[in-house]
């Protein structure tokens, strides 16, 4: 299915190659061709930006929450207006980025329409890379903001109790002839796949991502699944946490505290995103603006800022760990 790297223990898949996989993977676990197509995309888009945490290590909770009924197969989402700038996209316990697909079209119109558009997805599975849905929009010449929530993993004014998701916050601007700025971070300390990651393989956690079931912060990456994660910054970053997961519930989406676990059980998690759209033509000449100061902050100031190159460019190819990739390769042949 590949060839072997330089580097020990790793193969390189061309990414077309990559994409049939992760097609076939979600269409053995249950899924229908569209979303199968969809997640495939979205997977291997977070994996080739270097997004290995929500790249081709997760699809398996997708292709696990498929068989176990997490996330429900089959399903058309539903789109409607709530008002004239306002659209919701009803996922039906399918993906997001299905949901997101189905809207897209529509809410890039209204946006370049009215100057601004919002766009609400509910009763989703987890929305796996976030950047990803600004970047999209980015890349159709619009400003976006995007946040969403995700079942209950993470503490949040001292509490030692799972309140909130980690509830990650998203934002992309358009540049002419390059890639889109493209910040994307959740609101905890770290993602829950790391410390997961971290349990499996062993190693300590470092100081401040996680407490205990008792409350107290912990290194022990097991103590830390029984426990909850951190928000970054301390109560300032629980704030901003909380204000997602009212931003990405508004329209009826399941709380963090109320949603199903994304990795065990048989219940849709239900969870839920908002995005908000910029149209540059209400302001002409403010997305070369932003982007110029963007770059004086990087060349004048030092600013360490995601990696962009121009013109935009693809990776042919995508290097994974050798046993990700058997494990992919078999889970092609689960029927």
């Amino acid at each position: 299915m590949a060839r072997r790297s330089g580097e020990a223990g790793t193969v390189t898949v061309e990414r077309d190659r990559l994409i049939d996989l992760c097609t076939r993977a979600a269409v053995a676990a249950g899924a229908d061709q569209r979303a199968a197509q969809a997640l495939a995309l979205a997977t291997v888009t977070a994996e080739s930006a270097g997004n290995t945490a929500v790249g081709v290590a997760h699809l398996f909770d997708y292709l696990r929450s498929y068989e176990s009924g997490r996330i429900v197969a089959g399903v058309s989402p539903e789109v409607f207006r709530a008002a004239p700038a306002c659209l919701v996209a009803d996922a039906r316990h399918g993906l997001a980025q299905v949901a997101f697909d189905e809207a897209f079209t529509e809410l890039v119109e209204t946006t370049a329409s009215l100057g601004a558009a919002t766009l609400w997805i509910r009763n989703s599975y987890t929305c796996g890379e976030l950047g990803s849905y600004p970047r999209r929009l980015a890349e159709a010449g619009l400003v976006a903001v995007a946040c969403a929530n995700s079942p209950a993993l993470m503490s949040l004014g001292g509490s030692a109790t799972r309140v909130l998701g980690t509830n990650p916050i998203a934002y992309a601007v358009p540049r002419a002839d390059a890639q889109p700025f493209v910040i994307d971070q959740a609101s905890s300390q770290t993602a829950y796949v790391n410390v997961r990651r971290a349990a499996q393989a062993g190693t300590p956690l470092p100081e401040g991502w996680a407490v205990g079931p008792d409350g107290a912060t912990t290194t022990d990456p097991d103590l830390a699944l029984q426990g909850a994660l951190l928000p970054f910054g301390g109560h300032r970053g629980g704030n901003i946490a909380l204000l997602g997961e009212l931003l990405a519930t508004w329209a009826g989406a399941a709380f963090s505290i109320d949603a199903a676990p994304f990795d065990r059980g048989s219940e849709p998690p239900g969870i839920g995103m908002f995005i908000l759209c910029l149209a540059p033509e209400t302001f002409p000449g403010s997305v070369h603006r932003v982007a110029h100061h963007i770059q004086r902050l990087h060349d004048e100031h030092s600013v360490r800022l995601p990696p962009w190159t121009t013109p935009p460019q693809r990776p042919e190819s995508i290097r994974l760990d050798g046993d990700l990739a058997d494990r992919l390769l078999a889970a092609t042949r689960r029927r």
